[in-house]
Parts: structure tokens; sequence; C-alpha cells
């Protein structure tokens, strides 16, 4: 989207600020007028011109080389690049083929934008980018979905309780046949249903995250298929059906994984819920 360019924009500019020939270019400015050095020539006699007056040709030259440097092409790349990896923070996600499948996703996108490139017609180009722009969306759903997936896959409360809830729904249901109290037996009862209400959510987020990992699979797969695509369009294909179907294709796995990540929320949520996990917790306590 057009916040990636500006971000790629200001990352550009700021590579070719801090290069190692703007930095010298720097230096030898701050040494010449900090130590007072003369301009050859215009700093004697009758001329007498001030130290100060070295910024006057080193700032062309300054301004040339960042001018350079946001120019040039693989610069353009390195910042892109940069900007992408900047947007979708790799660390955060600990598992490494989650991580894998994110940085293969982001590749896609860098190289989706190099084919836009291929189009020399301003207009042409535009509408592409604009199909370009549809993928950056399409990757932030599939890094929400990775860092969700790996939020699942280490939540070691979400394990616990798999593993602890139907022990928990055994031991209360033998509990309840042996208790004589009528009363007791009705808390018990209540703390059953509770309990296995608990683990029936538990159940569909395992569910769910299953789909969403198959999904996040699938999704890459239509996403090279997607970069294969663009790179088989030509100018006549930019404003014809071919284009058109492509945009579909786009906006639907884009829908589609906002969709999921949607449902694994709402599953997500009811299953990590710290208030009805504790007042089931309580119950069970005060059932035993």
């Amino acid at each position: 989207m057009d916040d990636l360019r500006e971000r790629t924009r200001g990352k550009l500019i700021q590579n070719a600020i801090f290069s190692l020939p703007s930095a010298l270019i720097i230096a030898a400015a701050i040494i010449l007028v900090g130590l007072g050095v003369p301009i050859p020539i215009l700093g004697d006699p009758p001329f007498n011109v001030s130290p100060v007056w070295w910024l006057a040709g080193l700032a062309p030259l300054w301004l040339g080389v960042i001018g350079m440097g946001v120019a040039s092409r693989q610069a353009g790349e390195r910042a892109m690049s940069q900007a992408l990896r900047e947007a979708f923070d790799l660390s955060r996600i600990r598992n490494p083929s989650l991580r894998m499948n994110v940085k293969q996703a982001i590749a896609y996108r860098e190289r989706i934008d190099k084919a836009v490139e291929r189009f020399t017609d301003s207009a042409m180009q535009h509408r592409m980018q604009d199909v370009a722009n549809q993928v950056e969306a399409w990757v932030r759903n599939i890094y929400a979905l990775a860092s969700r997936l790996d939020a699942f896959q280490n939540d070691e409360i979400i394990k616990k309780d798999l593993n602890d809830v139907p022990e928990s729904i055994k031991r209360l249901k033998q509990r309840a046949l042996q208790e004589q109290d009528e009363r007791i037996r009705r808390e018990l009862d209540e703390t059953i249903s509770r309990r296995q209400s608990q683990y029936n959510n538990l159940l569909k987020l395992e569910t769910a995250m299953d789909r969403a990992e198959l999904q996040l699979e699938n999704t890459l797969t239509a996403l090279g298929t997607v970069y294969s695509q663009m790179l088989l369009l030509d100018a006549r294909d930019v404003d014809g059906n071919k284009a058109q179907r492509l945009r579909e294709s786009i906006t639907e796995q884009v829908n589609s994984l906002h969709d999921i990540l949607a449902s694994m929320e709402e599953v997500y949520d009811g299953s990590h819920d710290p208030v009805e996990r504790r007042r089931a917790n309580l119950s069970d306590g005060g059932a035993r």
C-alpha cells in the first residue's frame, strides 16, 4: 500500500544519508571548517575567503551523492527489503517453519514489485502497482496468521488445559457418582458442564489452528502462482481479463485469510478466557 512506498522512500533517503561516501564528505567538511583550513588561492590575500566556504563546494557534492543513492535501483531494492522486514518482524515468530513461511511471502512481495517495473508505460505501471499493493494486504494477513499460530503453539496455558481438563472432567464425574449430598452433586454437575464447555472450546481451537496451518500452506502456493502469472502478463493483458482475474484472485485470498483470522480470534478468546477458567477452577476445587 501507499504506506509501504512511504516507508521505502524514507529508508532509501536514510540509507543514502548514512552511506560511506556521504559520511566521508561530512567528515571532510567538519575537519576543513573546524580546523580552519584555508581554501587554496581564495583563502590567501587579497581574497581572504573564510574556510566556511568549503561548505559551498562540498554541499553540491554531498547532495549529488545523496541523489545517486536515491536513484540507484539496487539501493531501492535494498530499501524496500528493509521496509518490508521492519513491517513484518520475523524475530517475533519463534517457530522456524512459520517464520520461513512469512519470509517466503515477503520474498514473493518483493519479486512482484520488481515484476511491476517491467512495464515502462507509467499508466500501465500504476495499474499493476495497484495489484502489487493488494499483495501487501495479503502478506499482512499471512504474517498475522503465522503470528497467531505461533502464539498458540507456544501457549503453555492452552497446552496444560488440553491435558488437564479431560482428567478434571473424569475426576469430577467419578466424584458425582459417589456423592450423596444433593446440593454438592448439583454443584458438581455445574462444574462438569463448565469444564466440558471449556474442553469443547479447546478442541474447536485446536481444529481451527489445524485448518489455519493448512490454509497458510495453501495461500503461499497461491501467492507463488500469482507471482508466476504476473511475470506472464504483457502490456495487452493489463486492462484485460487476465489482470482482472488476477485482482479477483488476490482479493479472494485476502478475504479468506481475514475470515480465518476472525474465526481464530473468536475461538481463541473463548478458550483463553481467564475469568471463565478461574471460575471453573474455583468450582472444581470447591467440589472436591
